[in-house]
């Protein structure tokens, strides 16, 4: 297969023949806006191909009325594209170029991303060029949360949308960054954000996002939705969306067709977006995010989140030992669902051995006390150097078997601590590190497991089985905490 494929998007607007006033845009924002944090802090910016062709569609305007075409845009593309950092450059001109579309009045912009940290990335690309540009820095006041146009009407803010909002200012202008991370009551900040932006003369609302895992969300309908304008089966002549990805045509596992599929979905690839960095990670992370993240393209969220047979290979001899250390989780339920407790322990040869028992509830009962005598046993035959637990349920319990002198240490399954975990978990078994006895519970259990989207990353979940899980999200947290050290050594004094 040849690899000269030519970056264009898998879905565009269609053409009206309109002008656009992007050659303004593309001079303005070279001339005057510099890159952030990373390897070109400072210098100018330099736009890429696929970047001023955006621009070119963003600012194409009526010719009759003056007034832009698109109020409204979504561009999708692969994860390292620049993305984030072309849409703080587009706020700065809308707040700080010339009035292309009449008086601009009193700019009024909001930044926001789903998260604080996603929206210190884009505010923080507006802010370092305010900053460090020889002509903004003397045009404005930019501070952490807010950029203030010196002696004259105009600001931009940062939101995010975890924090929620009531009314965001008034905006006139708004950026969202990763709206596929805007779920449940943050696509209601999005919302509210965008309300108000009809009252204003050619306002914008501009979109970007890598592909997400839910079509149902707020970024699936925009999605769709896009396909459907860009095709003409939805009249909706103010909606801009372009998507940029690999068609599901490739042999991924082809080598050849794989770096074709990346070049295909990454117009940056050969300029700051390093390929071979990019090919090396399709080994090394789940394909259903390999494909979300590098690829362009959406996923089910659901979808089994270990290659085929990767659980399988892990099967061996187990033997915990009781002359070496071990770590005991517990994922401890009330009712309905099972409780888990597997002992994880490093062998001679670089694995992972891990163990499991699990308990169905009896009716809706749970014997607690036949799992906290294991817990007791385990103490007594082994080394166990932590017990793990959630304290959601299992307080009560923990704080007895602590007074009898257990090593018990809470694990929040929250997502700060499941979401490395779970990847953690992910690694070690892709690369056979895990060894596990064939025990038909535990097996049930793991490939029963499906991904489920955070704002910080995958972690896993029921999905839509209604088949149980826990002894799965038990070995998860004993897998991770298997590769802390017992000890860690105090760091060198420095002096």
């Amino acid at each position: 297969m040849s690899l000269a494929v030519a970056c264009r998007p898998l879905s565009a607007p269609r053409s009206l023949g309109w002008p656009s006033h992007g050659r303004i845009v593309c001079a303005w924002i070279e001339a005057h806006c510099v890159y952030g944090e990373g390897d070109f802090f400072g210098q100018p910016v330099r736009l890429l191909r696929y970047q001023k062709q955006f621009i070119y569609w963003l600012y194409e305007y009526n010719p009759d009325t003056g007034n832009r075409r698109f109020r409204r845009a979504l561009l999708e593309i692969s994860k390292g594209n620049g993305k984030t950092p072309l849409s703080g450059w587009l706020m700065l001109f809308e707040l700080l170029g010339p009035p292309i579309f009449g008086p601009k009045g009193s700019p009024v912009i909001a930044v926001a991303a789903a998260s604080f940290e996603q929206a210190d990335l884009l505010f923080g690309d507006m802010k370092h060029a305010c900053r460090e540009s020889p002509s903004l820095k003397l045009h404005t006041d930019a501070y952490d949360t807010e950029i203030l146009v010196r002696n004259g009407p105009g600001r931009a803010f940062r939101v995010a949308a975890v924090a929620g909002t009531n009314d965001g200012g008034r905006p006139d202008k708004v950026a969202a960054d990763e709206i596929h991370e805007w779920l449940g009551g943050k696509a209601r900040v999005h919302l509210v954000l965008t309300g108000g932006l009809s009252k204003r003369a050619n306002s914008l609302v501009l979109n970007t996002t890598t592909p997400g895992s839910d079509l149902d969300s707020m970024a699936g309908r925009m999605h769709l939705d896009g396909y459907r304008v860009n095709a003409g089966e939805i009249d909706d002549p103010e909606y801009l969306f372009v998507h940029y990805g690999a068609p599901d045509v490739y042999d991924l596992d082809d080598p050849e067709q794989l770096l074709a599929a990346v070049l295909q979905a990454n117009p940056a690839a050969g300029a700051f977006l390093r390929t071979h960095d990019v090919m090396a990670r399709f080994r090394s992370i789940p394909r259903f995010e390999f494909e979300r993240y590098h690829l362009g393209r959406w996923t089910r969220a659901d979808e089994s989140w270990l290659p085929p047979g990767a659980w399988e290979s892990c099967a061996g001899e187990v033997e915990i030992r009781p002359d070496r250390p071990c770590v005991v989780t517990v994922d401890m339920a009330l009712k309905h669902d099972s409780v888990a407790v597997v002992v994880a322990q490093q062998q001679d040869d670089g694995r992972v051995a891990v163990q499991s028992r699990v308990w169905d509830p009896a009716g809706d009962v749970i014997d607690v006390a036949a799992v906290e005598n294991h817990l007791r046993q385990l103490h007594r035959d082994l080394q166990v150097t932590t017990v793990a637990y959630d304290p959601a349920y299992f307080q009560r319990s923990a704080e007895v078997l602590l007074d009898e002198g257990l090593p018990m240490a809470e694990f929040s399954q929250g997502a700060a601590s499941m979401v490395p975990a779970c990847q953690d978990a992910y690694r070690l078994i892709c690369e056979g590190l895990v060894v596990h006895g064939d025990d038909p519970v535990l097996t049930d259990h793991v490939l029963s497991a499906a991904v489920r989207e955070t704002d910080t990353g995958w972690r896993l979940s029921k999905g839509r089985s209604k088949r149980k899980i826990d002894a799965c999200i038990s070995m998860v947290m004993a897998l991770f905490l298997s590769q802390v050290p017992a000890e860690v050594a105090a760091p060198p004094n420095l002096w």
